[in-house]
C-alpha cells in the first residue's frame, strides 16, 4: 500500500481498519477508540 499522501501514519491507518473490520464497529466508534488513544480524527476521514 502507498501511504505517501495520507495525513496519518501507516500504523494509525492500519489500526483504524483493523478495529473497523475485526469488531464490526461504526466509524464513530472507531473515531472514539482512536481519540481515547490520543489520535484526533473525524469519522468521515476514517470512512474515506
Amino acid at each position: 500500500m502507498n501511504y505517501k499522501h495520507h495525513r496519518y501514519p501507516k500504523a494509525i491507518i492500519l489500526q483504524a481498519v483493523y478495529f473497523k473490520l475485526r469488531f464490526t464497529l461504526s466509524y464513530r466508534d472507531v473515531e472514539e477508540i482512536l481519540r481515547i488513544r490520543g489520535v484526533k480524527v473525524d469519522h468521515a476521514t476514517i470512512q474515506r
